[in-house]
């Protein structure tokens, strides 16, 4: 195996946004059982170091390929495109942001189980909106209104999980 492979390239698919997740599940499963430290035992200690590499690196491809902001973002980051730490974004998306903190924090204070899960639908379906956003502008090699979206998406991702904790929070879990 060559450690040099992005990480399309370790699971031979196309480098694409789009993907067929229960396809690259089976080749996850197929590549781990080859590459698996536990086949190795034995056989030395180069042997074993090396599929311990192998294994975390199909494990680190895995991760990245199966959720869709991380995928966006390994594929900007094939394109040589920095992701900014602080970055500038358009003031209407700022206003939707904190209106839905707002949201989060009236369903907080409410303590209602059901307008938590409809939140949190309601962020699942903007995620898509921007992931296939994402999709049209990378596929159309406009780098600055894809890494735009994955900034987007980075938001959206971030407020999902305070609701999904906060659903949890009020489930008793």
């Amino acid at each position: 195996m060559n450690f040099s492979q992005n990480f399309f390239e370790i699971f031979q698919i196309n480098v694409a946004f789009e993907l067929d997740v229960p396809d690259l599940s089976a080749r996850y499963q197929a590549l781990q059982k080859r590459v698996h430290p536990d086949r190795y035992a034995g056989k030395g200690d180069q042997a074993e170091r090396l599929a311990t590499q192998w294994a975390t690196q199909v494990n680190e491809a895995y991760a990245t390929l199966s959720e869709p902001l991380a995928r966006a973002s390994y594929l900007l980051d094939l394109q040589g495109v920095v992701l900014a730490q602080n970055p500038t974004l358009d003031p209407t998306f700022l206003f939707e942001q904190i209106e839905l903190r707002e949201t989060l924090d009236e369903i907080r204070q409410a303590g209602s189980v059901a307008r938590a899960e409809a939140f949190i639908h309601a962020l699942a379906e903007k995620q898509s909106a921007e992931a296939q956003a994402f999709n049209d502008y990378f596929k159309a090699a406009a780098l600055t209104e894809a890494t735009t979206c994955v900034y987007r998406m980075q938001f959206l991702s971030k407020l999902s999980q305070g609701a999904k904790a906060l659903e949890e929070e009020l489930l008793g879990y």
